[in-house]
């Protein structure tokens, strides 16, 4: 028993630490980190059809290699999960684990593969397919800046909020407005709010390509205050984010131990 916990705490390491300058840690990384580039080539590449047609068997081979590897990284982070503090208990830390955001992104990327492998219908699990795009998120465990930005988002989590139910507000108000303005003078463009939102939606992000545009008096001062007021919608979490980044700069940097989840100066 001690020899197999002594191989679950190595393995953890290896899996865990990837600043590791130990070989085997940076020959691990190295692979993973490499697999994931590879994998997002592959994604784009296979979708042009004289590439894809071409090299299809060298594709799928390839495929099988990235597929097989992120198969066991997952279960092996699921098998020495109990070494992270916060995870110790052998089923209900590993359930807990499994539903973190990477362990999700990692077997959401991972799934589509088996269902089309397995499956005699390749067409009807080809929707699937797009979640490959997920495996690029892996590489988040080795970019502290999306660590950074996360915690962002969690500090100002509620003040993001309020500020998009208040932009969405002024979508709908305004959405509403251009309706009730132009739905007798263009009912073929503005038939319906819903309809009136995507006019909203491409002045705000100022898209629009003039396919449809007020004609009304009412309709053209929303529109132009809708074009106005969109600068400032985008103002207000883009302000709240550089708070939050003002807010973590300032506080005193302390040290996690990646293996107990200690904190210290």
């Amino acid at each position: 028993m001690k020899h197999h916990t002594s191989f679950k705490r190595k393995l953890f390491l290896v899996l865990d630490d990837h600043k590791s300058r130990k070989p085997l840690n940076r020959l691990f990384h190295g692979l993973l980190f490499a697999l994931i580039l590879l994998s997002s080539f592959l994604l784009i590449v296979e979708t042009v059809g004289s590439i894809r047609h071409t090299y299809s068997t060298y594709f799928f081979a390839l495929e099988v290699l990235t597929m097989v590897f992120f198969t066991i990284e997952y279960l092996m982070r699921v098998y020495t999960c109990t070494e992270i503090h916060g995870y110790t208990r052998p089923f209900r830390g590993r359930l807990k684990y499994i539903f973190t955001p990477l362990m999700l992104i990692d077997i959401l990327s991972i799934i589509p593969f088996y269902l089309i492998v397995f499956s005699s219908n390749y067409s009807g699990f080809y929707i699937f397919s797009i979640f490959r795009v997920l495996r690029l998120f892996k590489a988040i465990r080795y970019v502290e800046a999306f660590k950074l930005i996360g915690k962002v988002f969690y500090i100002q989590r509620e003040q993001l909020l309020v500020s998009f139910i208040f932009i969405l507000f002024v979508f709908v108000f305004a959405s509403s407005i251009i309706y009730i303005a132009e739905k007798d003078a263009q009912p073929d463009k503005f038939s319906d709010i819903p309809t009136a939102m995507w006019y909203t939606v491409s002045t705000i992000t100022t898209v629009g390509y003039g396919d449809v545009y007020p004609v009304t008096v009412i309709g053209k001062v929303t529109g132009g205050l809708i074009s106005m007021v969109g600068l400032l919608l985008f103002a207000i979490p883009t302000s709240i984010l550089t708070s939050g980044f003002l807010k973590l700069s300032q506080q005193p940097k302390k040290q996690v131990c990646p293996h107990c989840g200690k904190t210290h100066d």
